[in-house]
């Protein structure tokens, strides 16, 4: 396993498998949504993991099927485009300085104050509902996203979303 780590708001790079294959992870500061994933969309787009249009089918897939999470201790939010805007499956997170307001997943409920955003580029929508599939198992110990937060060390975590993706 290799790991590229750059910190004041470069990238931290880790290589494992599947979506895990190519995470990248930005310190943000941020203060909109739009904001937040104009510059993770940026960073996929630079990396060659999604297509020159995705930001803006993110925002429009966002404005239909929101994504924030309330989720205990951090609060997150998923956005994803379609599989049509991904060029390979990636992750790219920004941690947030400051929460910023994401509608929550299903439309219902209050605003979501995401402090941790995990963008996905996805070709295969499986891949898609395993990774949720894995990452929900996060929400039984909200430790790891603390720790993660703290000291922006994705490993343990995408560890341990690796190891439920099997």
């Amino acid at each position: 396993m290799e790991m590229l780590t750059v910190r004041n708001g470069k990238a931290i790079i880790f290589v494992t498998a599947d979506v895990l294959d190519n995470v990248q992870v930005f310190s943000i500061k941020e203060k909109t949504k739009e904001a937040v994933l104009k510059i993770l969309s940026k960073a996929a787009i630079a990396a060659g993991y999604a297509k020159e249009e995705y930001y803006q089918a993110i925002l429009e897939r966002e404005s239909k099927y929101p994504t924030g999470l309330h989720t205990p201790a951090i609060e997150v939010a998923i956005p994803h485009a379609d599989a049509e805007w991904a060029n390979e499956p990636s992750l790219t997170i920004g941690l947030l300085e400051e929460p910023v307001p994401f509608e929550p997943m299903g439309g219902e409920g209050d605003t979501v104050q995401a402090e941790i955003v995990f963008m996905l580029t996805i070709k295969d929508p499986k891949e898609q509902i395993d990774f949720l599939r894995a990452f929900s198992t996060l929400m039984g110990d909200p430790q790891v996203l603390i720790d993660f937060k703290k000291t922006g060390d994705a490993q343990p975590m995408l560890a341990r979303i690796k190891e439920k993706m099997r």
